[in-house]
């Protein structure tokens, strides 16, 4: 049986040389690399990886698959589950967004209303998009510029936070949109939608929760609403959203949160009122799920 591990893992242990990493939250990271001379062999099973050359490339061949040669501007996406192997015959900078299979299906359920289950990511090489392309540079745009004082023995401290971990969710959503709105891309519209909440019982849920998440909501009072075992309500309702019930509940919270910090209220009152337990708990969760923390973004959205 093959080993398996992320893309990143993979790299690290390979001829790359990492020149920037940018952990965003939970669910996205960010990453620049170099390569020369190596052979990488790919078995990936924890997330998605969307793969953009920064400079070079002709020296880049999948081996596994005739795909030909990358070149700068080169677009390659390794889902889920990818395989592949590839050599490497001159140096070449290229720069990865990892992601996550809930985010991508969460964002589908909640933002544009598709069923997460039809969300089905491709495996491409050396593909040619300009509109991914463009957002794909100015998501890396601050890696690129990392790298490039890294190279000249730089320090530059401001980087740290420019761009911020939250323009750079709101670049990733602008990729998703993209992906997920494009035929070419993520729709698996033969896939057979078998299980998961009626659309009855979905509604009702999700209106259940958003009238009563300043509450503390129990998985049992969700499943009676629709009439199905704690168990089973589980599964369907991460089947129809993408989200499980507590993670669904607590994006309503991080939403409310997200609003309410705009205002001048303390965040004390913000947290209470968004139905987190205290101050710390709302600042850890929304650090987690947001990567900055409610008064960093306070300070984001005033200043913009």
């Amino acid at each position: 049986m093959k080993h398996q591990e992320s893309v990143f893992d993979t790299l690290d242990r390979s001829n790359a040389s990492l020149l920037a990493d940018h952990q965003i939250n939970q669910h996205f990271r960010t990453a620049h690399w170099t390569n020369d001379l190596d052979r990488v062999s790919y078995h990936a099973d924890k997330v998605h990886t969307l793969s953009f050359y920064v400079k070079g490339g002709e020296g880049s061949r999948r081996i596994d698959v005739n795909k030909g040669n990358g070149h700068t501007g080169s677009l390659c996406i390794f889902p889920q589950f990818h395989e592949s192997q590839w050599e490497i015959t001159s140096e070449f900078r290229f720069a990865h967004l990892y992601f996550s299979d809930e985010s991508i299906k969460q964002y589908a359920s909640t933002t544009l209303d598709i069923e997460p289950r039809l969300i089905e990511i491709p495996d491409l090489t050396f593909h040619e998009d300009e509109r991914l392309m463009n957002l794909a540079q100015q998501l890396f745009l601050s890696e690129l510029i990392a790298s490039e004082l890294i190279a000249q023995e730089l320090t530059a401290p401001e980087l740290a936070c420019n761009p911020t971990a939250l323009a750079k969710e709101q670049q990733i959503q602008q990729i998703f949109e993209h992906i997920l709105s494009d035929q070419r891309y993520c729709l698996n519209h033969s896939a057979k939608i078998i299980g998961g909440l009626s659309p009855a019982a979905l509604i009702k849920t999700k209106e259940y929760i958003h009238a009563h998440y300043q509450q503390n909501i129990h998985l049992a009072e969700l499943a009676a609403l629709v009439d199905l075992s704690e168990f089973h309500f589980l599964r369907m309702f991460k089947a129809s959203t993408g989200f499980t019930p507590n993670d669904y509940l607590m994006h309503v919270r991080i939403e409310a949160a997200k609003q309410a910090i705009k205002s001048n209220d303390p965040l004390v009152n913000v947290a209470l009122n968004c139905g987190f337990s205290n101050q710390s708990h709302m600042n850890r969760t929304f650090k987690k799920w947001v990567g900055v923390t409610p008064g960093v973004f306070r300070k984001l959205t005033k200043s913009s």
